[in-house]
């Protein structure tokens, strides 16, 4: 990262770290550290920190990021995902037993079981 990239990093940072000091010498500081490092990188960084810590991060926040502190989730899918997902589920519904053989199927069920079925046990209370 460049001078230029570490200010508009600075600027970042004070935006959910109001108390996030910014003077001349902190971004000489942090650009001569952070010069090995591409942009790209530590701006990712920097938004798993401002999910995961209420307080400004530190040089070493930005650069020394473990799996264990990216957020964890419900992952939302990719449109492809999601057009694979829809594609199964009518695959299942095509494949899906009709009414009767379901109902077929659940009788022979409660015979085994010895389950009375649900509609005689109906009919006899009314």
């Amino acid at each position: 990262m460049n001078r230029e990239q570490v200010k508009k990093l600075f600027k970042r940072i004070k935006e959910f770290y109001g108390s996030f000091d910014v003077y001349s010498e902190k971004v000489d500081a942090w650009t001569s550290v952070l010069s090995k490092y591409e942009q790209d990188f530590v701006s990712e960084n920097l938004e798993v920190h401002i999910l995961t810590n209420k307080f400004a991060p530190t040089i070493s926040d930005l650069v020394n990021v473990s799996e264990k502190d990216i957020p964890t989730g419900p992952v939302i899918p990719s449109a492809d995902e999601t057009q694979e997902m829809l594609q199964e589920r009518a695959r299942n519904r095509r494949n899906a037993a009709s009414p009767e053989v379901r109902e077929k199927a659940l009788a022979e069920i409660r015979r085994i079981l010895n389950i009375r079925d649900e509609v005689k046990k109906n009919e006899s209370v009314g």
